[in-house]
């Protein structure tokens, strides 16, 4: 892992800390389901890490690709009607 792959991951707990400073309470049942699950499967977490930062990069890639739209369709002349 390099210094950037760590950033990355770094970035994704300090969102994930914030959404659960601004959450409001836990299902409990919900909760020990998920402990049971990862438990059953302990690369879980490293998996959904990876599947959050590539799905993150891909929304980052869109939101990139709709703002150069937009930009395009202020610049283009607008066409005459008839």
């Amino acid at each position: 892992m390099d210094q950037t792959e760590r950033q990355i991951i770094d970035d994704l707990f300090a969102k994930l800390r914030q959404a659960e400073a601004q959450s409001g309470p836990r299902d409990p049942q919900a909760e020990a389901y998920i402990r049971d699950l990862v438990a059953r499967n302990p690369a879980a977490p490293y998996i959904m890490a990876q599947s959050i930062v590539m799905m993150e990069q891909g929304l980052a890639a869109l939101q990139g690709r709709v703002e150069e739209l937009e930009r395009q369709q202020r610049e283009r002349p607008a066409a005459s009607g008839g």
